[in-house]
């Protein structure tokens, strides 16, 4: 059996988890998309297909391709199994008020009854986000950890993914933790968890995890694992900046693509988001992006071990550099190199866009080699002038849901660097 641990953010990648969206986004409408974190409704028939471009793409570079859909069938055949399966996805109060033998496994994520707008006894939200796999559980080296997302309409997510994680016959031996999820105040996201290394593991604080979660998960990995160090690293909490791989992720050995300026000028960015809060109010429509006052924060480093607090450093970039752990001057920017702007506040416009479209949001697939969504011109372009091989795929429709590659995977076996 393939070992069943991530040790790194590049090494080769072995075996993943996705989950292809599906019926869940028939009642994500116009007027409930927010509720559901969404920004936009997805043409679900165009969805699909480039949803099967990118695992036909990661199977055809070697990757083990598992889907969470097919697993959790598997382990829902039992009618005893299922009925407890049911009890701890859904809860007991649900199933007294549902028979659960007229249950289907994929209703767990679709939701039911099927149209949200009719009477019904007990309604089960769908999970539109549940395509982006990587939220709901994440691989450390040697386990898993089971998030405990912010939204509640995310919360079930995890739920199913330690059901499955916990008792499908592919994942016999691992060891899964569930001790964050069951923590009222801990909240983390495998969006904003990063394993640099076989001893490190970065934390992204910002809208969805905070510093309960990444506390909770660092007593873990030192007890349990072979990780020494976490990292800390605090982002802006606004949605814009949703988790940390939206604004930073790796993509060769010491070798990061993240945005231009965040870490050294973030004054840029209030000046930025102030030039667009005037714009708004000239045209009397109210303004709904990150506070000057937030993006004006620097984003800090804190390097915590077993012992406390070892280390902070008010440039997280400069920080990680510090640490060895990337090589400042093969950092790679959003939209495209420095030099490419006369100024940089054009930069950080242009950058901002392909980051709504998730162009940081590279995925590794082998050290070198990333994939992302077509769509980023300017920033693939950039990755590969830096020698960076990108493999592209449409994703358009996917898009939609405001997550690229690395959000839509949750790697269960990658080498170490």
């Amino acid at each position: 059996m393939t070992d069943l641990s991530v040790r790194s953010e590049v090494g080769k990648l072995k075996v993943v988890l996705v989950h292809q969206p599906g019926l869940e986004h028939r009642n994500t409408l116009p007027w409930n998309k927010d509720a559901l974190l969404f920004d936009d409704i997805l043409d679900i028939e165009e969805a699909r297909p480039e949803h099967k471009q990118f695992t036909t793409l990661l199977a055809e570079h070697g990757v083990e391709v598992l889907f969470l859909l097919d697993l959790l069938k598997d382990i829902c055949r039992d009618t005893d199994a299922r009925e407890q399966i049911y009890r701890e996805v859904l809860g007991g109060d649900v199933l007294s008020r549902v028979d659960a033998r007229g249950l289907s496994p994929y209703q767990l994520i679709a939701g039911f009854p099927a149209n949200e707008f009719v009477a019904a006894p007990c309604r089960v939200e769908p999970l539109p986000n549940m395509y982006f796999a990587r939220d709901a559980a994440f691989a450390v080296p040697g386990a898993v950890v089971v998030s405990h997302p912010y939204w509640p309409a995310r919360q079930r997510e995890s739920r199913i993914a330690a059901a499955v994680l916990r008792r499908h016959p592919r994942f016999e031996g691992l060891v899964v933790y569930e001790g964050i999820l069951r923590d009222e105040a801990a909240t983390i996201e495998g969006g904003d968890v990063h394993v640099v290394d076989d001893g490190t593991v970065m934390v992204g604080l910002g809208e969805r995890t905070n510093d309960a979660g990444a506390d909770h998960l660092a007593r873990f990995l030192f007890e349990h694992t072979s990780v020494t160090r976490l990292l800390k690293l605090r982002i802006p909490a606004n949605r814009v900046f949703m988790h940390l791989d939206t604004i930073l992720t790796f993509v060769d050995r010491g070798q990061v693509l993240t945005m231009p300026c965040l870490w050294d000028r973030p004054d840029l960015y209030a000046a930025v988001a102030r030039a667009a809060a005037a714009q708004c109010g000239r045209l009397r429509f109210e303004y709904r992006g990150p506070s000057p006052e937030m993006l004006e924060q620097r984003s800090t480093l804190e390097v915590v071990t077993a012992s406390g607090i070892e280390a902070v450093f008010d440039n997280a970039l400069e920080g990680l550099a510090s640490l060895g752990l990337i090589d400042p001057g093969r950092t790679v920017l959003v939209g495209g190199a420095a030099g490419d702007f006369a100024r940089p506040e054009d930069h950080i416009v242009e950058a901002l866009r392909e980051q709504w479209n998730d162009a940081a949001n590279a995925f590794a697939l082998k050290p070198g080699q990333v994939m992302g969504y077509s769509s980023n011109d300017r920033t693939f372009r950039a990755l590969e002038r830096a020698g960076v091989e990108v493999v592209q795929f449409r994703g358009s429709e996917l898009v939609r849901g405001r997550g690229g590659a690395r959000c839509m995977t949750m790697p269960l076996s990658r080498d170490a660097i």
